[in-house]
């Protein structure tokens, strides 16, 4: 079950199965921008509680993740000015970076997102878990990459701090994106009517902030729950 309007072409598929026939097609991309899982779900270490805390448990697609191999099929699919954008757990960092670096490409940054309204846990025990990294790599070293630093602005950090979803734009998605996360992180890292790839594309929240600034997309998505709302979302876009 596949879904084309417009600039949007959203597949319900594995997407290292979508990603090879995207390849074998001749496409190529001009930017990856993506949310895989973390693999950091998690039982947790209160089994002698009587009433103990459940454990983290992000879905099944989460539990035993490899957070590098998707690359394999990515890397091929970036045009040679190509850049991406990737979500990850800190626990992660260096196994991607060593995996890109391994495929040809360049990590240029580290950005951090950071929870304006976090979930607290174990707030006498633990630190706040309000923040989330992003790595930033280009194709190869002869990258002409794109970075739109804002003119109103000396310097542009690698720190966006927005809320977590509030509102109407909340699904039953555990780990969707802010929009307006999204569409600040678009606007400094792509062009008008370039083409953005998300293999990871959950309920479409990078497809819809690309939209929104005349951006084309791609998303690929096995879970058809996730697949489903994406779809709405997009239509609810026209």
């Amino acid at each position: 079950m596949n879904f084309d309007l417009n600039n949007i072409q959203l597949f319900h598929n594995d997407c290292m199965q979508q990603m090879l026939e995207l390849q074998e097609k001749g496409i190529k991309v001009d930017h990856i921008i993506t949310d895989p899982p973390y693999a950091i779900s998690a039982e947790n270490n209160f089994h002698t509680m009587n009433n103990p805390r459940k454990g983290v448990d992000f879905g099944d697609w989460d539990w035993g993740f490899d957070p590098t191999i998707w690359l394999d099929r990515a890397m091929p699919l970036l045009n040679e000015n190509g850049s991406m954008i990737i979500f990850c757990s800190y626990r992660f960092i260096s196994q991607i970076t060593n995996k890109i670096e391994s495929l040809g490409g360049v990590v240029k940054d580290i950005l951090v997102w950071q929870k304006a309204n976090p979930m607290p846990r174990n707030i006498n025990r633990r630190y706040v878990q309000d923040m989330e990294f992003m790595l930033w790599a280009v194709k190869s070293k002869k990258t002409k990459w794109i970075f739109n630093k804002p003119e109103d602005k000396p310097y542009q950090r690698g720190f966006f701090q927005t809320p977590t979803l509030l509102g109407k734009e909340r699904t039953a998605h555990p780990t969707q994106k802010p929009i307006a996360l999204m569409k600040e992180i678009i606007q400094l890292h792509t062009h008008s009517e370039q083409v953005i790839l998300d293999p990871f594309m959950g309920v479409g929240s990078t497809g819809v902030a690309s939209v929104m600034l005349n951006r084309q997309f791609i998303g690929c998505e096995q879970n058809i729950r996730w697949f489903e709302i994406a779809k709405e979302r997009f239509l609810s876009l026209q």
